[in-house]
């Protein structure tokens, strides 16, 4: 059925391209890696051998609970002069949280000569994949509104309830007490089996799969306040219901481990190391089953205001805005930008805090032309002090005019 909507849109789109006067074609892609606690050159540094004062480096900038953020998106959109539009995409969203001990025990291991234990939660995670094909109307001047039926790809979801680790003097025991509820649906066994030839784009239509459906819906409303422009939107209030073949699994262990005495290596056997792997894969094996999983997409609430400034050489106009994605972002994301336009050319300079990245500097540029529009466009602004960069993010829009010539009488 999703197959057989997207030949649809895509053999009913050529007619709506020829049947408009005025029409637009959108590009856009953008990747952002970000995280909460090490910045760029901490990172850097850590690359080789890490000796003592890079590891305190690591986890001096570690807090009790930390951030990843990984977001990436690839969009055509087709906009007509009536104001309906089209647009087919392609999401990657993984984002998770972690306690710092959990990098101290990386870092460190059970080396101390005395007793420790660690509650190493939180920890949890979500990764999911997925495409839609969106339908958009301009219902007024004011008010849009869109419709996205989405195909889902791969979904993977982990939280530990309970993670407790404890070792004795000098590590002459180890124990752990844990809890762990997770949910996935990603072709391991393909991925392990064909890793070389994904790696090199081969075989890469497998992952890109239908698994789950569903569908989202958005709202986006503009107006004018105080010699200003205001807009609020909503989008991505949906869900994806991923299929029977989605495992749910539901672990709760705990084991002490003591040491293994050796006077003579030849005589340990890989029985004592595979006995241990053989238990934990029971563990997965007896505590697992397969059904479907609704799962809630994290909405988009954006709002932002723009206007101009007045005799000022440096800058023409500000936008001030606020974004959430609710059940994600643990406070809203805010920013404030600043423009300034030279003929074709627009630069915009800003500052944002909040959200699932660290406080930092954002840019950009935009190109206009009169069949051509370009934007380049990072929300990690900071590449020339690396001490403040804690993400890479790019980002690039491109879009065509296109408008019929008028028949000559």
């Amino acid at each position: 059925m999703r197959n057989l909507i997207f030949t649809i849109c895509l053999f009913l789109l050529p007619f709506l391209l020829k049947a408009q006067e005025k029409f637009t074609i959108d590009l856009s892609s953008d990747i952002g890696l970000y995280n909460s606690s090490l910045d760029a050159q901490t990172l850097l540094n850590s690359l080789g051998y890490i000796d003592e004062d890079q590891k305190q480096a690591i986890l001096k900038n570690m807090d009790d609970e930390n951030f990843y953020y990984v977001d990436i998106n690839n969009i055509i959109k087709f906009t007509f002069k009536k104001g309906i539009s089209l647009a087919f995409g392609n999401h990657v969203t993984s984002y998770g949280i972690f306690d710092g001990e959990l990098v101290r025990l990386g870092l460190y291991g059970n080396t101390s000569s005395s007793a420790q234990s660690f509650d190493l939660t939180p920890v949890e995670g979500k990764f999911f994949h997925y495409s839609d094909i969106t339908l958009g109307y301009n219902i007024s001047e004011q008010l849009s509104a869109s419709v996205s039926l989405i195909a889902g790809h791969q979904f993977v979801s982990g939280e530990f309830s309970k993670l407790d680790y404890a070792s004795a003097e000098y590590a002459q025991s180890i124990s752990y007490d844990m809890a762990l509820e997770g949910i996935e649906n990603v072709p391991v066994r393909y991925i392990l089996d064909n890793r070389s030839d994904l790696i090199a784009l081969k075989g890469i239509d497998e992952l890109f799969k239908s698994t789950g459906s569903g569908f989202s819906v958005g709202f986006d409303y503009k107006g004018e306040i105080y010699d200003g422009n205001y807009m609020i939107s909503v989008k991505d209030l949906g869900f994806i219901k991923w299929d029977e073949s989605t495992r749910h699994f539901d672990i709760e262990a705990d084991d002490l481990l003591l040491p293994l005495e050796v006077s003579d290596f030849s005589e340990i056997e890989s029985s004592y190391f595979t006995d241990e792997l053989d238990t934990l894969r029971d563990l997965i094996r007896n505590n697992n089953f397969y059904d479907s999983h609704t799962f809630t997409l994290p909405a988009r609430i954006n709002g932002s205001f723009n206007k101009g400034i007045l005799y000022n050489k440096y800058t023409d106009e500000y936008t001030i805005t606020a974004e959430h994605r609710v059940g994600m972002y643990p406070m809203p994301r805010l920013a404030v930008d600043f423009h300034k336009t030279l003929d074709k050319h627009e630069f915009i300079l800003g500052y944002h805090i909040g959200g699932l990245e660290k406080n930092g500097l954002q840019f950009k540029y935009n190109y206009k032309a009169d069949c051509i529009h370009l934007q380049l466009f990072t929300r990690q602004a900071s590449i020339f002090d690396l001490n403040s960069m804690y993400g890479v993010n790019v980002g690039v829009g491109v879009k065509f005019l296109f408008a019929k010539k008028d028949k000559e009488e």
